[in-house]
């Protein structure tokens, strides 16, 4: 018992010293880019890992045919209509909705959703023009796509939109229960639509797992520029 209680208190200590320093905005700047720097490697991998037709392939096609055999009429219409959520025109909608609502008492949390959401999109679609990856057979999907495969932008969109607009509004809501709400979408949502897709037959598992990452990316960038900026001005104030 003695020692599990040293053990918390110091984990405890350690934590708060961590947080003491990022505070600082070069500190949490460095940690903001080891997160980009860690996440970019991943996608990279990903993306190499396609092109030269690694392992991770052979699991796309078998989770494609895997889930192809399995599909029922019920899941095909609840998949469908969650795959919806991740249409540009939904997202742009809702964006929309947003921005009229918080955009003169969170205007930073909304520049953070659209710079997020749109230099996350300008990446997916590059990378489809670049990878120009096929989509899993035809006789394999339930529905019709005609842009390239890799990265998938709904998954790209579950995340840079919807993971980090309910993030943010956790942020911003003082409710306990609303806040654990937020932040179970902002999990939940991603794994939704991602599954979605793989459900649908309109992806590959790689596509989706590149997708989520671009989107976490530009998701991390977009706060960690807020937080940057937010800590300079403290310092600043201080400092005078």
């Amino acid at each position: 018992m003695k020692y599990h209680w040293l053990m918390k208190k110091q984990w405890t200590a350690t934590t708060a010293r961590i947080c003491a320093l990022i505070k600082n905005p070069w500190p949490f700047a460095a940690l903001i880019g080891v997160a980009l720097v860690y996440i970019g490697t991943l996608v990279s991998g990903l993306a190499e890992d396609v092109l030269e037709r690694e392992s991770i392939v052979l699991a796309d096609g078998r989770l494609v045919y895997w889930l192809a055999a399995r599909r029922t009429s019920i899941g095909i219409q609840f998949f469908r209509d969650v795959s919806l959520a991740g249409n540009w025109e939904v997202a742009i909608s809702l964006l929309a909705v947003m921005a009229v609502i918080f955009w003169k008492r969170h205007l930073r949390a909304i520049l953070t959703i659209l710079l997020a959401c749109a230099g996350s999109e300008a990446v997916v679609y590059f990378g489809k023009l670049a990878l120009d990856r096929p989509r899993p057979p035809a006789v394999l999907a339930v529905v019709r796509e005609l842009d390239a495969s890799f990265p998938s932008g709904h998954a790209n969109i579950s995340v840079s939109c919807y993971a980090l607009g309910f993030y943010l509004l956790a942020r911003y809501t003082r409710s306990r229960r609303l806040r654990k709400l937020w932040y179970g979408l902002a999990a939940a949502v991603p794994l939704l639509i991602g599954f979605s897709r793989l459900y649908l037959g309109a992806h590959y598992l790689s596509d989706v797992l590149a997708g989520w990452c671009i989107g976490l990316w530009w998701s991390i960038l977009a706060m960690g520029i807020a937080g940057f900026q937010r800590r300079r001005a403290v310092q600043r104030h201080r400092e005078q």
